[in-house]
């Protein structure tokens, strides 16, 4: 694990918890020091307000949700809900590592997610190509 841990967590939850800007910031905030990490600043929140009109149509990016990010001293946390679906997805990555097991006990306990994918993308951060690149590369 040279370069941290890198996990996505897909789930579907409540739809109160999840259009709770105040709630998802306070997730985030738990979450972040629940897994020793420190934050680099305040936790960035934002509103789409809703819009039925847009339920069932692609993208759905404005039907309305949350989206919180926080920035970390070893990277960032950040989280997208869709409350008129029930959906959020997550994006967790540090340079340190973290125990994904505590991101599933927090997201459960606080947007009572009742589906939940936890995909480990940390493998993704090790670097497959040689240590010394050969000329051609270094001019790309």
């Amino acid at each position: 694990m040279e370069h941290g841990r890198h996990i996505k967590v897909l789930g579907k939850g409540s739809p109160d918890a999840l259009r709770s800007v105040a709630g998802v910031k306070e997730f985030l905030t738990d979450l972040v020091y629940a897994l020793g990490m420190r934050p680099l600043g305040p936790t960035h929140m934002y509103e789409v307000e809703e819009e039925i009109k847009n339920l069932g149509v692609e993208p759905f990016e404005d039907e309305g949700g949350v989206t919180g990010v926080c920035v970390l001293s070893t990277s960032h946390c950040a989280i997208h809900t869709w409350p008129l679906r029930s959906f959020f997805v997550m994006d967790v990555y540090s340079c340190r590592d973290f125990d994904p097991a505590l991101v599933r006990e927090l997201v459960a306990e606080r947007f009572g997610a009742y589906q939940l994918r936890i995909t480990d993308l940390t493998f993704s951060l090790e670097p497959d190509f040689d240590e010394a690149p050969a000329a051609a590369e270094l001019q790309a």
